[in-house]
């Protein structure tokens, strides 16, 4: 990986975060990328390396033929087709996904990190069209339906999880309106998370297995999204 370990986050992150949103402009990130580079750039890469050694050792979706890698995602927005046109994202995040596909592209991990909350998840952000297809009859399926309900009410029965991926508004056409499932065919993903305050593992090497723990209780789910095509 070319780093030698993690030790925790800066003390000097969130204040970084802070005063970036408060001076979102290139000016001021121009004057401040020594800060950049080792409050947030360094340290999130080396927190996205050892985990993605951790996860492939212990919670590597069993349909992965390659290892798990670690995307930190840019600090600079894209504003072409926004209408805020603040140049940089005020957060810090990273997914976790099998080699070789894009980021963000099939089952993986998310971490966020923002002045106030630590938000860890997982799962599936966008199902592709052959990827919803069978998720919607999955959903409906007599057996694999009733078996999501109990992934999600074991990953719901760990903690504070959330799940998320609901967009549409109506049941697509072809299924049940009144199905006992109904609310999970208006899914264009399915993920699920939980978002706390940023604990004193923060700016700790344990904050390793602070997340990990989380992404771990989100296992029936992964486990269950492992048997949809990708």
């Amino acid at each position: 990986m070319g780093r030698s370990g993690f030790a925790g986050f800066p003390e000097g992150l969130i204040g970084f975060l802070e005063d970036l949103a408060a001076n979102n402009d290139k000016t001021w990130f121009d004057a401040h990328r020594a800060d950049y580079e080792s409050l947030y750039l360094e340290p999130g890469r080396e927190f996205a390396d050892v985990m993605a050694q951790k996860l492939d050792k212990g919670l590597r979706p069993s349909t992965f033929d390659a290892p798990m890698t670690a995307s930190v995602f840019r600090i600079f927005r894209d504003t072409r087709f926004s209408k805020d046109k603040t140049p940089y994202k005020t957060h810090l995040a990273v997914s976790w996904g099998e080699e070789g596909r894009a980021k963000g592209e099939g089952l993986g991990y998310y971490f966020h990190l923002q002045p106030g909350s630590v938000m860890v998840g997982g799962g599936m952000h966008a199902f592709s069209k052959d990827t919803l297809a069978a998720y919607r009859d999955a959903v409906v399926d007599p057996v694999r339906g009733p078996l999501l309900r109990e992934a999600l009410d074991a990953v719901a029965a760990a903690g504070p999880y959330q799940i998320w991926g609901e967009t549409y508004k109506r049941v697509p056409r072809g299924y049940d309106e009144d199905h006992e499932n109904k609310s999970l065919l208006l899914h264009s993903g399915l993920y699920a998370g939980t978002s706390e305050r940023p604990p004193k593992q923060l700016h700790r090497s344990t904050f390793v297995k602070y997340c990990f723990d989380r992404f771990a209780a989100l296992s029936p789910l992964l486990g269950w999204l492992e048997q949809l095509p990708t």
